[in-house]
């Protein structure tokens, strides 16, 4: 046998870093629920924004969903590739409930379509019920990576939390259109 020959055959034990190498099948599955979550979240408001986006209703808001949907993108490219490590896929079969939340949300969105005011609300609501389960989700994996040493989250995490910062452009948008004493009561 040449050295070349024994540097292809695997040394006993050694495998690519797989999930089921850095954690256990239940945690995996649990990781991989919260990476759904947040997946779902994006993947709703990336569509349901572009349903949107140059329709007369929402003119005056089309390049802040123009730059969010490009925002939203950017995060849902990050999150394929933690798919891609851990040799899993994004599944929706347990987000029927968060998918429920979302639709709701936005039907109340279009139901104000005619009164500004209450239409920017029920953005505001949308927004701000997507970056709760981000947020949530997220640190559920934050701490489980730690918990863990799982270095495959905790990069991707990094990745996506620096990505995450610049986000939020329709959110601040609308909060920016009522610029005055009313700002603080919006602010959640």
């Amino acid at each position: 046998m040449t050295d070349h020959d024994l540097m292809k055959k695997k040394t006993p034990g050694t495998v690519p870093p797989y999930p089921t190498q850095w954690a256990s099948d239940k945690l995996t599955s649990f990781l991989t629920e919260h990476l759904n979550r947040i997946y779902c979240a994006n993947a709703h408001l990336a569509e349901r924004l572009l349903e949107i986006l140059g329709t007369s209703s929402f003119k005056d808001l089309n390049g802040p969903i123009r730059e969010t949907i490009d925002e939203t993108e950017k995060r849902i490219a990050i999150m394929d590739d933690i798919y891609v490590q851990l040799q899993k896929r994004y599944s929706f079969d347990n987000c029927s409930s968060l998918i429920s939340l979302l639709e709701d949300e936005f039907t109340a969105i279009h139901q104000q379509g005619d009164d500004e005011l209450l239409r920017d609300m029920c953005v505001l609501s949308y927004l701000q019920n997507i970056e709760n389960v981000e947020r949530n989700s997220i640190q559920l994996l934050q701490l489980t990576a730690i918990e863990t040493s799982s270095e495959p989250i905790t990069l991707f995490l990094d990745k996506y939390l620096n990505h995450s910062e610049i986000k939020r452009t329709l959110y601040n948008f609308i909060i920016d259109k009522y610029n005055n004493d009313q700002k603080a009561a919006i602010n959640l």
